[in-house]
Parts: C-alpha cells; structure tokens; sequence
C-alpha cells in the first residue's frame, strides 16, 4: 500500500507511469520554451533552462506521487535533483558523442531516449524511492 492507501504499482506499473510522465513533461518543457521564444522573444539559451526546471518540477512531483506512490519530501527531492542532473550532464554528453561521430541529431535524441529514459527509470527505482515501497 502507498501512504495514500492506493495499492502501491508493480515494477511494470511503475515503469508505465514514469513514461506517461516523461511524455507529459517533455511536452511541458516544448510548450513552455517555445512560447518563451516565440512570443516573449526570450533567447533559447535562456528559455530551455526555464522550461527544464518548470518540467523537472512537474516531473518530480508527478513521478513521486503518482508513479512511485510516494510523498513530496526532501527524502526524495535530492536524490531526485541528482538524477535530474546527471541526466541533463548524460544527455549532453550522448548528444555531443552522437555529433562527434558525424550521426544525424535525430540519432543522437534516439540514443539518449534509449540509453538515458531506461537509466533514469533504474535510478529513481532503486535510489530516489526505494525507501518509499
């Protein structure tokens, strides 16, 4: 049981509602950036930051309290953040890889939906709330 008195989600319950999750917050992030660009003339450099905390901020609470039935607490922000933040450094890192090999972006933003989605998921599993189930 969740502290909600929900059944807590299986391992594939879990993974299901994650990836609902990342789709939502990735459209978060898109809507807000480009509306930031487009329409208040903000620069990208500082409009994807901006539109990456407003998505991380609905990721993590979304995730904690839907996909992993846990509680909105510091227990879970930090180990939260680091994930997030290793990611955005994983992301980087896969992209600037995929672009030093001369494979088209579209490769790079494959690879890093194949290689860093599956570890995030791994991390917050048996890291960010392993305490929680």
């Amino acid at each position: 049981m969740s502290s909600r008195g929900w059944p807590a989600p299986s391992w594939l319950g879990r993974l299901f509602r994650f990836g609902i999750t990342g789709l939502m917050a990735t459209t978060i992030h898109v809507m807000v950036a480009v509306s930031l660009i487009s329409r208040l003339g903000v620069l990208p450099y500082v409009a994807n930051p901006i539109a990456f905390v407003i998505a991380t901020s609905f990721s993590y609470a979304t995730n904690t309290l839907w996909s992993f039935s846990s509680q909105l607490s510091r227990r879970t922000l930090w180990p939260y953040a680091c994930v997030s933040i290793f990611s955005c450094l994983a992301t980087a890192a896969i992209s600037a890889a995929a672009d030093a090999a001369h494979l088209d972006y579209r490769i790079g933003i494959l690879l890093v939906i194949m290689i860093v989605t599956p570890v995030n998921f791994v991390l917050h599993n048996v890291w960010t709330y392993r305490a929680s189930r």
